[in-house]
């Protein structure tokens, strides 16, 4: 049966978010991919997690990359980079903030794993950001701090959250095109439902149970319209 290797964070490790409580979906697309597939997926990806935590991550485990069975290793960050200390902002609502990785740094340290993937003789894949809903995740982030504040900083605008959150969306694929390698679509197949939102968790941000089934169904087809072998 062949291993593949998958680096990212708590969207790649299957997190949900229900009753105000994170924990790992029973059944996640990984779950589903790995049954499907009949494969299995070591799975390092961490909660919290930004492209250059992951970097560190990933190059504690380069021997278990060179050593995995599979020619495929699936990267899946951006979530976490995009956002933003919320309390420091609810705090100082006038000055400018940074989010976790700036776009030049988020590219950098994506670029060095993809590289460094290809330099072991594996194919780093790509996995694109399934969308958010701004205003359940403005009424997660701004919980016990200033709302009011928050929204001030962002000109009172709660799309904004989402704009930018796809802007970091835009740049995984323009990564996939610069390095010349596969990425696989996540995003469209939420986008193509009337409301998308039903899809994700109460903190509008994590998919839920029945968004993690869309997930492993884009990547069924993806792999089935290209036809990919994993033998």
């Amino acid at each position: 049966m062949e291993t593949l290797t998958a680096f990212g964070d708590s969207v790649l490790k299957g997190v949900i978010y229900e009753d105000e409580h994170y924990r790992v979906a029973d059944s996640s697309f990984q779950k589903i991919c790995e049954e499907y597939f009949g494969i299995v997926i070591e799975n390092k990806a961490r909660f919290g997690v930004t492209v250059t935590k992951g970097e560190a991550i990933f190059e504690r485990n380069l021997d278990i990359i060179r050593e995995s069975s599979g020619k495929f290793v699936i990267l899946e960050f951006g979530g976490n980079d995009c956002d933003f200390n919320w309390k420091e902002v609810a705090e100082r609502p006038d000055e400018g903030h940074l989010p976790m990785s700036t776009i030049s740094d988020f590219v950098e340290a994506y670029t060095n794993i993809i590289n460094a993937i290809k330099s072991l003789g594996k194919t780093p894949v790509l996995l694109s950001l399934p969308p958010i809903d701004s205003s359940r995740y403005f009424a997660h982030i701004s919980k016990g701090i200033s709302g009011e504040n928050i929204m001030r900083w962002m000109r009172y605008d709660k799309q904004y959250i989402t704009n930018w959150h796809e802007r970091y969306n835009i740049e995984i694929f323009k990564l996939a095109i610069a390095n010349d390698v596969p990425i696989i679509d996540i995003t469209s197949i939420f986008l193509e439902r009337k409301n998308y939102s039903d899809y994700l968790c109460e903190d509008g941000i994590h998919p839920n149970g029945e968004g993690h089934k869309l997930i492993a169904a884009a990547i069924k087809d993806h792999v089935n319209r290209r036809s990919i072998s994993f033998d």
